[in-house]
């Protein structure tokens, strides 16, 4: 939920009362947009760095609602399956990634991942006990 200038490229709160659409950054007036990777844009280094030692060290990798085709990031499943790690694939479609899947939730991950919360843990994802 956070933005970022689009200029500076430093994570930037919008201002009380900036209602420019889209909000421009306070530090310079470029506009602000989402903090997020966009088609085509690099990930930033470092928190490729962490997704991937938290891939090499997990015990099961989920993934979720993605084609497993855009790279460095669909290399992460195959890193936690090197490391001896169960891969779970939550999709409405097969993926390159679905034959080396241990589990294969195929749907919606709005469905599936709540269900898998209640499922789990008894609880819906509003947080009440079921």
């Amino acid at each position: 939920m956070r933005s970022k200038c689009s200029v500076e490229d430093i994570v930037a709160e919008s201002q009380e009362g900036n209602t420019g659409v889209p909000p421009s950054c306070p530090n310079c007036g470029a506009f602000l947009r989402p903090d997020v990777v966009w088609f085509g844009e690099a990930l930033p280094v470092r928190a490729f760095e962490v997704a991937l030692e938290a891939a090499r060290g997990c015990d099961l990798f989920l993934s979720v609602g993605t084609s497993g085709l855009v790279q460095p990031a669909a290399s992460l499943a195959l890193d936690a399956l090197r490391n001896g790690a169960v891969i779970a694939e939550i999709n409405p479609n097969e993926t390159p990634l679905s034959r080396y899947a241990e589990y294969l939730l195929q749907g919606r991950a709005g469905e599936v991942l709540p269900a898998l919360v209640e499922a789990a843990f008894g609880t819906d994802p509003e947080g009440d006990r079921g």
